[in-house]
């Protein structure tokens, strides 16, 4: 047997000679990792930080993109939306956006992804039928909308007519204008939303529902004690992608409404694009894109909040 004090140096001089191992190679694994981030932390600060801190800075002024030197108005740009009326029904429109493809596109969303599920005969042609909408490009499906809401010609107003009920000028009526919009967006999405659902459906423990209906319950009770519990981390997803592609509505109002008639179907977006690029007013069209940016990550943070008290962790 070897001396016991022996022992203990040549431990510590082990330990001397892994530490410092250790921290190189730790050392190296983050460089290596700071190495490999570093195209897309360029491009990432290039195309979104610079323009982000770049529009912050514009707020300030006022400008028209014709002055070579803005004028400093530190907060008035902010002031002056909240007393625009234009500025407050766009956002009033935006929002009416919102709440209806929460209650419209994620509820259908999820019926059919439910429908699906079932792996009903031929469910892979009706996936693919209903997930088509959302990779069509919004201009030519705002086109293809604004042919079947045409007052004189269109769809729509033709099958109201062979119900014996009036036309309805759909795009040019200030009560109607916005619901177009909705419509086409609810058509857009819903399908992207049932993909989505359909996946978060397949992963609910098959185990729990057998339980469930052994212990008698039916499946009302089933969908809404295990599958809906395991479905909250995609329904949460579902409705923080649904709130912000409703509030950066664009292209469907460009094509089919203009933001018309008078303002009614503008949103916030066609809003900042009317004043940056066809009024010129860099500083509200500014102004109002940060208020977009803060009323979007206000939504988020809320929704997150809300969600530690219903949304189950999936493991």
């Amino acid at each position: 047997m070897g001396d016991p004090i022996d022992s203990v140096i040549r431990v510590q001089q082990s330990h001397r000679t892994e530490v410092p191992h250790r921290v190189a190679t730790l050392g190296g694994i983050a460089a290596a990792g700071w190495v490999l981030m570093a195209p897309a932390l360029f491009f990432l600060t290039l195309f979104v930080f610079v323009p982000i801190i770049y529009v912050v800075y514009l707020s300030f002024y006022k400008s028209n993109l014709l002055s070579p030197h803005p004028t400093f108005v530190w907060l008035q740009n902010y002031v002056d939306l909240f007393h625009s009326e234009n500025f407050l029904q766009a956002f009033h429109n935006s929002v009416f956006l919102g709440v209806g493809m929460l209650l419209l596109s994620l509820p259908l969303g999820l019926v059919f992804a439910s429908l699906l599920n079932m792996k009903l005969q031929g469910s892979q042609v009706y996936r693919t039928l209903l997930f088509s909408p959302y990779v069509m490009p919004l201009v030519g499906s705002g086109l293809v909308f604004t042919l079947l809401f045409n007052t004189d010609d269109g769809l729509v107003n033709h099958m109201l007519t062979a119900l014996s009920l009036p036309a309805v000028n759909w795009l040019g009526s200030s009560h109607t204008a916005l619901f177009s919009i909705l419509v086409l967006s609810v058509w857009q999405y819903t399908g992207y939303y049932m993909l989505i659902f359909l996946a978060g459906l397949q992963n609910v423990p098959q185990p729990l529902v057998e339980a469930s209906q052994v212990d008698g319950a039916g499946r009302g009770q089933t969908f809404l004690h295990v599958t809906l519990p395991a479905l909250s981390p995609s329904l949460f997803f579902a409705m923080v992608v649904c709130l912000i592609q409703s509030f950066q509505v664009f292209d469907q109002v460009y094509v089919m409404t203009g933001g018309g008639p008078d303002g009614a179907s503008t949103t916030l977006t066609y809003y900042i694009f009317e004043k940056g690029f066809q009024m010129f007013q860099m500083g509200p069209a500014a102004a109002a894109s940060v208020f977009l940016l803060v009323v979007l990550a206000v939504l988020s943070l809320l929704q997150v909040y809300i969600s530690r008290r219903w949304v189950v962790d999936e493991s």
